[in-house]
């Protein structure tokens, strides 16, 4: 067993080596404070995979037992992963993806136990730092010398910092995670980053309402340059740790496995010289579909062209060759002819329509197609008792908005059975939630947003976020602002780059970058970048940012243009009223009797405020909630009644 001890940040962090899972690539356990985690690596050299992709597998746990809890629900043990962890495995994924090699075809398992949780560290960024350790000890040669890490960074009032602990979330108007590694220069590369606007709220003194506290609220939107501060922040951060961690941690580092690749070169330049015509001209000319059946037909003919063996390693090299000459012609066409495959200009949109409605029976809804790409989003309100229960280490609360994000295998034009939400599906559900959040306007109700993609080529998330928003503008939901969204890309050579608005699939795909953006005409609401082997310059991320802008300014002009009429007729109606608090229980009733009888009796749902006193009626027509609010106070005051006529006894 040994045992290395850190000081990061004011903290004491504590790595165990050699002791735990040692059936593993390699097992470290991390102890800060109260929080222990153990991460574990297992590569399987033996079975490398014929796909153009890293196969890689993160998996984060938060087992209950951490927080002294036995889990929620009949059978009392974790099952399948909740959202929260999803989404920090997706996090942690995308963080050290770019750091394997190109031809990395192993698979990988990075697993993640949250053993114990004291409830004051950053447990998501540890997490992250702990596998970044993890693989840099491993047997698998990244592409670094330095340890990658992660870090938060906090704004409150005009002050941004980095944040140690989970407590200096609160009452922050920026929540910014990025990743990045060390590469020779006092600023990290970036990896990764994760941005959110947060909402904060201010007490009014002269304002009286009844149920929002006397509280201003503010969406906090984020300036481009106040970004670029931020990140640059945290790039120095990231440098600094990346650089102690790897000159403490070269001495508990595994042999690095020496990888061997497979190169296809000849056959590529063969095929380049005898069909990259054909291929550039499937490339520009079909659709989405079309070019997928073409070119599994022309992998066919060259098969039998060159006299090739017809089996599955045959048509497997004749397609990765043809994947790469797509790779090719796309990224030339970009740098040197500075036109994409569909005929754009690089700062040019796809054309937008928008249709407001479309659903007579939805509360609100939209269809927002752009280009191939196209969602129809719909927007349910409901009562606050329909809010979603969570159960997270991080906070125990009820999520009044709700957000999901469905992608059915009709949208790319595949034939395979619709099942249960992807992983991808909940982190882009969860990015179109956060880029909309902020900007809904003092909330008491449940909303549910639903994104059903109906075709998909490129920016399938962003246009659920336009959607979203024109689908509660569509039932009446306040809004401080509308929200739009963009997806960037950049292509680059050894000299040159050319930053690219509303990216397609290929574009994504072949790209150097997927830059996710969302906001308005105040600034940026969430952003989400991933990149691959590029190194983003603090230049070129202002670049991207400001081309994304103007972008947004474009899409914001349509949705703007639309004519909205909301669903009065549908939306559900509330009504609230102040009784004395020691009276709700008389409207509950023994073991909750009177409260069902009104329920029923009126077909309208229920809502307390305990500690004010306040009653919350919802229903479908306010007829209905004038006639449950005075059968109420008929309750109250036959109970005030009786309680006099027993003192008076």
């Amino acid at each position: 067993m040994r045992t290395l001890e850190i000081q990061n940040g004011g903290q004491k962090e504590t790595y165990t080596f050699d002791k735990y899972a040692q059936s593993s690539d390699i097992g470290i356990m991390q102890k800060i404070g109260g929080t222990v985690i153990l991460c574990t690596i297992c590569v399987d050299y033996n079975n490398p995979i014929n796909e153009n992709f890293v196969p890689l597998n993160v998996q984060y746990i938060e087992k209950m037992y951490a927080i002294g809890k036995i889990p929620q629900g009949y059978i009392k043990k974790e099952g399948k992963p909740s959202e929260s962890e999803i989404l920090v495995s997706r996090l942690i994924d995308r963080s050290l993806r770019p750091l394997f090699p190109k031809y990395f075809l192993y698979p990988v398992q990075i697993n993640l136990l949250v053993l114990s949780y004291d409830g004051k560290s950053d447990v998501y960024k540890d997490a992250l730092n702990l596998a970044s350790i993890s693989l840099f000890c491993s047997s698998i040669p990244i592409c670094y010398e330095y340890v990658p890490n992660g870090v938060r960074i906090v704004k409150h009032e005009d002050l941004i910092s980095i944040c140690n602990d989970f407590t200096s979330l609160q009452n922050s108007s920026l929540d910014l995670f990025v990743s990045g590694v060390y590469d020779n220069d006092d600023i990290a590369k970036i990896t990764m980053i994760e941005m959110q606007a947060l909402k904060t709220y201010e007490k009014q003194e002269n304002l009286e309402t009844i149920d929002n506290d006397n509280l201003q609220e503010y969406s906090n939107e984020i300036s481009k340059e106040l970004l670029l501060e931020s990140t640059l922040l945290a790039r120095k951060y990231i440098a600094k740790i990346s650089k102690l961690y790897a000159q403490l941690l070269e001495p508990f580092c595994n042999t690095k496995h020496i990888l061997t690749y497979e190169c296809n070169s000849n056959l590529k330049q063969k095929i380049s010289n005898d069909f990259g015509t054909q291929i550039k001209q499937h490339l520009i000319a079909d659709s989405k579909s079309e070019r997928k059946t073409a070119l599994s037909k022309l992998a066919s003919d060259i098969v039998r062209y060159y006299d090739l063996p017809d089996d599955e390693e045959s048509y497997n090299k004749i397609e990765s060759c043809i994947d790469a000459i797509k790779k090719d012609i796309m990224r030339n066409m970009i740098i040197k002819e500075n036109i994409r495959i569909d005929g754009r200009a690089p700062t040019q949109i796809r054309p937008i329509s928008i249709e407001s409605n479309p659903l007579p029976l939805a509360h609100g809804s939209a269809c927002f197609t752009r280009g191939q790409t196209q969602a129809l989003v719909t927007c349910t309100l409901g009562h606050q008792n329909e809010a979603k229960a969570t159960d997270i280490f991080i906070t125990q609360k009820k999520a009044r908005i709700l957000f999901h994000y469905n992608f059915p295998p009709f949208c790319v034009g595949e034939a395979s059975h619709i099942g249960a939400s992807s992983r991808r599906e909940i982190g882009h559900g969860n990015l179109a939630l956060k880029a909309i959040e902020s900007n809904i306007k003092n909330n008491t109700s449940t909303i549910r947003i639903v994104s059903e993609i109906l075709q998909s080529n490129g920016s399938s998330s962003m246009a659920s976020v336009c959607g979203a928003t024109l689908a509660m503008l569509g039932a009446n939901v306040a809004m401080n602002n509308m929200v739009a969204g963009i997806a960037m890309g950049i292509v680059h050579d050894d000299i040159n780059y050319v930053i690219l608005s509303d990216i397609v699939g290929l574009e994504d795909h072949y790209g150097d970058m997927d830059l996710k953006v969302a906001g308005n005409k105040k600034g940026f609401s969430a952003i989400q970048l991933d990149i691959k082997n590029i190194c983003i310059t603090q230049e070129i991320l202002s670049m991207a940012l400001q081309q994304a802008q103007d972008g947004l300014y474009e899409i914001l002009e349509s949705m703007s243009a639309v004519n909205i009429i909301p669903n009065y007729d549908l939306l559900p109606q509330r009504l609230d009223f102040t009784i004395n608090p020691i009276r709700i229980p008389d409207i509950i009733g023994q073991g909750g009797r009177t409260i069902r009888d009104i329920i029923a009796k009126f077909k309208i749902n229920i809502d307390f405020n305990k500690e004010k006193g306040i009653v919350i009626l919802y229903g479908q027509s306010q007829r209905s909630l004038n006639e449950a609010k005075e059968y109420i106070n008929e309750i109250l005051k036959k109970k005030e009644r009786k309680d006099i006529h027993k003192q008076d006894m």
